[in-house]
């Protein structure tokens, strides 16, 4: 059944937290939850040292990667000692509110409202307290590959939805 979630297209995320003087950063998806309050969601590995950071300091960023950041994506999933953005060599964003991936597509900075434990991931709930988009188009995963976004399809009318 895990199987079939891989024809599910997603933004690819990079998930980033610092507490302590350490930063890390982790490869992951992301949802909205909640237009209002604006919510979104991310999954993090329970052994994750971006998790721990998470919950240390009660806040993360999650980095929408722009279509041509996909090897970003591949170093921010690799495992680091210490600080991911350094030894990996992904370009930083260094903002007082948290450290994001510079050039990324959209970037959010959430304050952790809420932290499911699932048997392999923790699902984190965040509130987003602020935002810079950019203006190029989003990464995404699906079917196993990364893509690019693609055309927008004109319709008669747009549904009535907030996204």
């Amino acid at each position: 059944m895990s199987e079939s979630l891989a024809a599910l297209p997603l933004p690819v995320a990079v998930v980033a937290s610092a507490a302590l003087g350490e930063r890390s950063c982790s490869t992951g998806t992301l949802t909205y939850v909640s237009y209002e309050p604006p919510l979104v969601a991310t999954p993090l590995a329970t052994t994750s040292r971006t998790l721990a950071l998470v919950r240390e300091s009660g806040t993360f960023t999650l980095s929408l990667l722009a279509d041509d950041q996909a090897e970003v994506a591949v170093r921010a999933s690799r495992r680091s000692e210490h600080d991911t953005f350094a030894e990996q060599g992904i370009p930083l964003l260094d903002d007082d509110r948290g450290p994001a991936v510079a050039g990324a597509s959209l970037v959010l900075w959430c304050a952790l409202e809420s932290a499911t434990e699932t048997d392999a991931a923790v699902l984190c709930v965040g509130r987003v307290e602020g935002s810079r988009a950019g203006e190029r188009e989003p990464l995404l995963r699906f079917g196993r590959r990364y893509r690019a976004l693609g055309e927008a399809v004109e319709v008669a009318e747009e549904a009535r939805y907030p996204l």
